[in-house]
């Protein structure tokens, strides 16, 4: 049975949500375009606004992924900690920062790890530290840097209500 998806239609001015079976062709967009759409959920985009982003927002929204994320912060942590070299084929995290950033770093493996719901946003905010280069883990130039990053993140896992 194919997951339902909750929308909110184009072409309604009133605060309307719409479930309803998510098509293959939505699923299979949410699986091929995960990083593009983790990218636009982090950014704040509505994950009822297409069909794809609501199912990208469900999965990452599931335990499993967030245990996922979780275990890449640890490794990212602990080979820091070690003064671990890089596996093949592997971007270096910038050690120092990522000491620097410890705390917030635990706290923020804390929450993936906790019971209960979490924004996609912020689960979104810590794929996308993990897997872009450009960000503050791994680049020394980015515009945050990765202690702010990370709180960031903290607080955008942090669903808000707005009923």
């Amino acid at each position: 049975m194919a997951p339902l998806v909750i929308l909110r239609p184009q072409t309604s001015a009133k605060a309307v949500l719409v479930a309803r079976p998510a098509r293959f062709r939505e699923r299979l967009t949410a699986r091929l375009s995960a990083s593009w759409l983790d990218g636009e959920l982090a950014r704040g985009v509505a994950p009822d606004a297409r069909a794809a982003l609501a199912l990208r927002a469900q999965a990452l929204g599931e335990t499993r992924t967030r245990e996922a994320l979780a275990r890449s912060l640890r490794r990212v942590l602990d080979d820091a900690r070690q003064g671990s070299q890089p596996r093949r084929g592997q971007i270096a995290a910038l050690r120092a920062d990522v000491l620097a950033a410890a705390d917030q770093l635990e706290r923020l493996i804390e929450r993936l790890l906790e019971p209960g719901i979490v924004a996609a946003r912020g689960c979104a905010h810590v794929r996308m530290l993990l897997i872009d280069g450009r960000s503050p883990l791994y680049f020394r130039g980015a515009s945050h840097d990765l202690a702010a990053a990370a709180a960031d993140a903290l607080a955008a896992l942090e669903p808000a209500l707005d009923w």
